[in-house]
């Protein structure tokens, strides 16, 4: 059920504007964090990498369209995947 919400909420989020700076910002941040982001540490990790929430989910769904992300087995962790994970 948490997936499906999450799904919803991606697929229904406006698009925002996000760079490649953004994007390899959050791919950083993520391998300095064993390749997973939660959704707790999202909400500390996202304002500090000047990305907005929108862009976050934004982001998130472009990353998971490359293949270059999922989700965890808890619904609740972004989790990057090679070639993208470095770690």
């Amino acid at each position: 059920m948490k997936y499906a919400l999450c799904l919803a909420a991606l697929i229904a989020a406006p698009a925002a504007a996000q760079t490649p700076a953004q994007k390899d910002a959050l791919i950083a941040a993520m391998n300095d964090s064993d390749c997973t982001l939660t959704t707790a540490e999202a909400g500390a990790v996202m304002p500090q990498l000047g990305i907005s929430r929108a862009a976050a989910i934004a982001l998130s769904r472009q990353m998971m369209a490359e293949g270059i992300a999922t989700f965890g087995s808890d619904e609740e962790t972004l989790v990057l995947l090679p070639p993208a994970c470095t770690n």
